[in-house]
């Protein structure tokens, strides 16, 4: 049920949740990949000439990170904490619309959605704009994100 007056979380906190998830799934990734260095060396294109020539990572590795992230916040957000670690850090939780844990499936389609947020990172500037601070993904999955007293 949600709080008489519920504290929507904004959305620079969530910016700042969303930067300390980021390092921890970038520290997951390179930990594996630590284990298997010839593998991942053949997945990154050799360096550039100069900084300008940017490589481009190769599509399996942006596959791997995508699904990792997805796997990540579908987990954290539907568990017992609902919030990742960067949001409980930020004091932040995840609910349905009407204050309540949400589903592993909904939080894959929350999860899934941020995918059309992220495009241009326009979805995700609806949250500063909308009367219960949601991105659009949270819209679309019927999502809201609550900061805790």
């Amino acid at each position: 049920m949600l709080p008489a007056r519920p504290a929507f979380a904004g959305f620079w906190l969530r910016a700042v949740a969303c930067l300390i998830d980021t390092a921890l799934i970038v520290a997951v990734f390179l930990l594996i990949a630590s284990f298997f260095p010839s593998t991942f060396v053949k997945l990154f294109p050799p360096a550039p000439p100069s900084l300008t020539d940017m490589p481009q990572p190769a599509p399996i590795v942006i596959a791997l990170l995508v699904s990792l992230g997805c796997l990540y916040y579908t987990l954290f957000e539907a568990s017992s904490w609902q919030a990742t670690p960067g949001k409980r850090v930020m004091r932040l939780y995840v609910t349905d619309l009407k204050g309540q844990r949400i589903t592993l499936g909904r939080a894959l389609l929350r999860n899934l959605a941020r995918q059309i947020s992220g495009f241009l990172f326009v979805g995700y500037l609806f949250a500063g704009f909308t009367e219960k601070k949601q991105a659009l993904h949270d819209i679309l999955a019927g999502c809201l994100v609550l900061r805790r007293p």
